[in-house]
């Protein structure tokens, strides 16, 4: 039934996108690249996964420098994940049960472990609303990633079927005034987010870009390892500071 389903909507979007995107440049090709990569993220049951980071930030004298992080990713629907984050001069991680959540940073062997929601999509909402926190590739695990995409940009174009790595993958460009984005999807069965650059316009092009690498899908996760043990010696912080 869902296969069937799918393919109904298949026939039906170029109808659906010539109504609703006359004012607007949206590729059909690339909204079904979208839509595969989402079905494949979507049936997944559980995932590990590396993303290696490059943020462009203004430094002291004002000057655009590169920053890179490190991000080992676990999850186990829809309850369970596990964050580890490394960069010069912080490393830190999260730890989240379907229960609770725990920010440790490793450097200064501190931690704080509050509730938070029961299941991944609402916790990392939660986190960001109100400690303006933000996870590693989180947007591409939102059931709503193609619409919010569909929703955010003007131009969405299918650049075709490029190499990146030595791997074959699908080119998609979302650009609006302020943003442009590629994303670099493989072109294979799993069709799952290799590479993807955000450009901002506005802030003198300054660039965040990421790479996924070591995808293992469905995986034998033990469950134990999304709740957290304090080393020894660490330290419980009686806050974490709320976003004003």
């Amino acid at each position: 039934m869902k296969k069937h389903l799918m393919y109904f909507i298949l026939c039906m979007m170029p109808y659906v996108f010539f109504a609703q995107n006359e004012s607007r440049n949206v590729d059909l090709d690339a909204v079904v690249v979208l839509d595969q990569m989402g079905e494949t993220i979507g049936e997944l049951t559980s995932v590990s996964f590396h993303l290696s980071v490059a943020n462009d930030e203004l430094n002291a004298d004002h000057n655009m420098v590169k920053r890179y992080k490190e991000h080992d990713v676990k999850m186990v629907g829809p309850d369970k994940m596990l964050v580890k984050s490394h960069s010069m001069g912080r490393n830190r991680g999260y730890w989240y049960n379907g229960d609770h959540i725990t920010y440790y940073a490793f450097d200064e062997n501190n931690y704080i472990t509050i509730p938070a929601p029961t299941n991944i999509i609402e916790m990392i909402d939660f986190m960001n609303e109100k400690f303006d926190m933000d996870f590693p590739a989180a947007d591409f695990f939102y059931p709503s990633f193609t619409d919010d995409v569909l929703e955010a940009f003007n131009t969405i174009s299918y650049k075709g079927e490029v190499e990146l790595g030595g791997q074959p993958c699908y080119l998609i460009h979302a650009e609006n005034d302020s943003k442009l984005v590629q994303l670099w999807v493989t072109a294979d069965a799993y069709t799952l987010p290799k590479n993807f650059v955000i450009t901002y316009k506005k802030e003198g092009n300054k660039q965040y870009q990421a790479t996924f690498s070591d995808w293992e899908l469905n995986p034998e996760i033990p469950e134990n390892i999304f709740d957290f043990t304090p080393p020894y010696n660490a330290r419980l912080i009686s806050v974490l500071l709320a976003k004003s």
